[in-house]
């Protein structure tokens, strides 16, 4: 007779938290909570500077590594870690790589942005706070990245601009594709003289206050002032949308169907095995 498995855990891993990040984490760990009832769901942070800052005024946090090892200790087999990142850039890869490390078996659950599915229910949540600026350009921006992940940018602005039509624009906050001075361009070429930037960031945190809303001469308030352009900026990310929380469950979900029962996988071969929900076909 086999006898019945625990609930798998559930890991949901971010990069970094402050005072304001731990609120909106909080949020979706709630929802994901209410979505996978008797799953116990685990926090931590992936941030190496974070993890070095242990102690002082610092909460405790915990690194996936962490997690999961406390996790074996308690005999779980398996783990669901859900990436709470926004595209699949050096983050996420190094979060696969310490995963494939760990003393249980892991399913991983993609970043946000992974399917065309995903880029699609994303606009579909923006919608409300999109339509709430008819006669303003929307300006999205992201972190950015140097990754073969850039690309998701370029594609999230294709979808939206299928969703919204021509008024809506996407940047990044390090130099990328687009570059800022190519977006102001468009944007001032597009006849718009104002805009409304919302941070495509989960919380707007450390970039939101240095990169976007500075007065100072890098920041995107400032290029868009210098170039005769009336700036409106939302003061929140994207990360206490309704629809951010049930694109991470639904990841969680795929990532769940690629653990197998015990019964059907012999222990000998699932002694070690990490499943990457990314392994299935037409996921991406």
């Amino acid at each position: 007779m086999i006898k019945p498995r625990a609930p798998v855990p559930i890991v949901i891993t971010a990069f970094g938290t402050n005072a304001g990040a731990r609120d909106t984490y909080g949020h979706l760990a709630a929802r994901i909570q209410t979505h996978f009832p008797g799953h116990e769901i685990l926090c931590a942070f992936s941030s190496r500077i974070l993890k070095e800052s242990k102690g002082g005024d610092h909460p405790p946090v915990s690194s996936p590594r962490e997690i999961l090892e406390a996790l074996h200790r308690q005999h779980h087999p398996w783990a669901v870690v859900q990436s709470l990142h926004l595209i699949g850039g050096h983050e996420f890869i190094r979060l696969v790589a310490e995963t494939d490390k760990s003393p249980i078996r892991t399913a991983i659950g993609l970043p946000l942005l992974s399917s065309p599915a995903d880029f699609t229910a994303l606009c579909a949540g923006l919608a409300p706070l999109i339509n709430a600026h008819p006669n303003q350009a929307v300006l999205l921006v992201g972190h950015g990245t140097d990754h073969p992940a850039w690309c998701a940018y370029p594609t999230l602005h294709y979808f939206l601009r299928r969703h919204f039509g021509p008024r809506v624009f996407v940047g990044v906050i390090e130099e990328g594709c687009p570059s800022r001075a190519e977006v102001i361009a468009d944007i001032r070429a597009a006849g718009y003289r104002e805009v409304c930037i919302v941070p495509l960031l989960l919380v707007a945190g450390m970039h939101f206050q240095r990169d976007l809303a500075a007065d100072c001469d890098h920041s995107w308030l400032n290029r868009m002032a210098g170039a005769d352009i009336r700036v409106e900026i939302m003061e929140q990310g994207i990360g206490l949308l309704p629809a951010v929380a049930d694109l991470f469950c639904r990841h969680i979900e795929e990532a769940l169907t690629t653990i197998p029962d015990n019964h059907l996988f012999p222990e000998k071969i699932t002694e070690k095995m990490t499943v990457h929900s990314l392994d299935k076909p037409n996921c991406l």
